[in-house]
């Protein structure tokens, strides 16, 4: 919402509930209105776009199940006289709707942020939350500038329309033991359009954009997450040096081993599967997480919890049976099927590590 003059209550004859009247039957010459002046929206459209913050007479008022959708009016300036939406002109208010329509980035942000449409709360200490809206940016968008402020924090994500951009402002603060956030997205244009370079790993710009913003929430805000950055640090380090060339390795041995068994083997693309350190996406009780491609993010996303990298051979046994569903790609079924116990046993994946 934007305070400005106003455009009338979009409720009834907006973009969703869209103008259909009869002007011979639904425009009123009885309202007070008539004969008052007011003034082209700036979001005026149609054959009112080339007349905006021009002044105009109304003529009549169109009704629709009893409330005013629209005006009749003569533009002073020339003469020329049109029916048009209430949201193409100023009138009695200073409360603008719907001033920046939706754009397929915000669409996609507001949808793929929706759990914290709502208030949420978090153990004072902990960056998790954090961290689940960092992956779920990083599920729409490649490029986002991550600012933390003394009030929260937001994230700027550049439009494919030039000039344009999305921010998802995230207010947050502290209470008790616990700290609570929420978020609104907005689409900005006007020549906003954060430069920024894309991240191409899903796991690296989810961890550069938690620890970017825990690290300035310590220094703005004095936010209790000083062991927390450090362990982001460390989960970060330990993804990239220990747990993704320790994928790779498992992928092309499972790959190999399904070739083996059926003659294919999956096409696996460099950037194919992102990997990392992490128990934000993880249900109580498991260890690892394989996440498929969906339309949104075109690439495996892979959680293994820290715990299991305290003993080198189980953390092999845990990759080795993410990888195995990988290269298994079942769409239905059971997970653990015929085709995932061949190629475990090609692989050594011991049965106890296979469900």
């Amino acid at each position: 919402m934007t305070w400005r003059k106003q455009a009338i209550s979009l409720s009834v004859g907006d973009r969703d509930s869209p103008l259909e009247a009869d002007a011979g039957a639904d425009v009123s010459t009885a309202s007070p209105l008539v004969g008052a002046t007011i003034e082209v929206s700036r979001f005026a459209g149609g054959s009112f776009k080339e007349h905006r913050g021009q002044k105009a007479e109304v003529l009549g008022v169109v009704f629709r199940f009893g409330q005013p959708v629209g005006y009749k009016v003569k533009i002073k300036k020339g003469g020329s006289e049109g029916i048009g939406a209430a949201k193409d002109f100023y009138l009695d208010r200073c409360l603008v709707e719907d001033a920046m329509p939706p754009t397929a980035t915000s669409t996609a942000l507001r949808e793929g942020l929706s759990h914290w449409h709502r208030q949420r709360d978090y153990w004072h200490t902990d960056t998790g939350g954090l961290e689940s809206m960092a992956f779920a940016v990083a599920s729409v968008t490649a490029q986002a500038i991550a600012q933390p402020y003394e009030w929260g924090w937001d994230f700027a994500v550049p439009d494919p329309l030039r000039g344009s951009c999305t921010q998802v402002r995230c207010p947050a603060f502290q209470h008790n033991n616990f700290w609570t956030v929420t978020t609104a997205v907005s689409p900005l244009r006007g020549g906003m359009q954060p430069i920024v370079n894309a991240i191409e790993d899903h796991w690296a710009r989810t961890f550069y954009w938690t620890h970017a913003i825990a690290k300035g929430m310590v220094k703005h805000g004095d936010w209790p997450w000083q062991a927390a950055v450090k362990n982001i640090e460390a989960r970060a380090m330990a993804s990239a040096k220990v747990l993704t060339p320790m994928v790779r390795k498992a992928l092309a041995q499972c790959s190999a081993a399904r070739k083996e068994i059926t003659g294919t083997a999956p096409d696996l693309p460099p950037r194919s599967v992102s990997a990392a350190f992490s128990v934000v996406r993880l249900k109580a009780g498991t260890v690892g997480l394989t996440e498929p491609p969906t339309d949104r993010r075109p690439y495996t996303v892979i959680s293994i919890d820290p715990v299991a990298a305290k003993d080198v051979k189980y953390l092999w046994q845990v990759v080795l049976h993410e990888c195995c569903h990988i290269v298994v790609g079942s769409n239905g079924g059971p997970p653990h099927n015929d085709l995932f116990n061949a190629i475990a046993d090609r692989v050594g994946l011991d049965p106890e590590h296979r469900d």
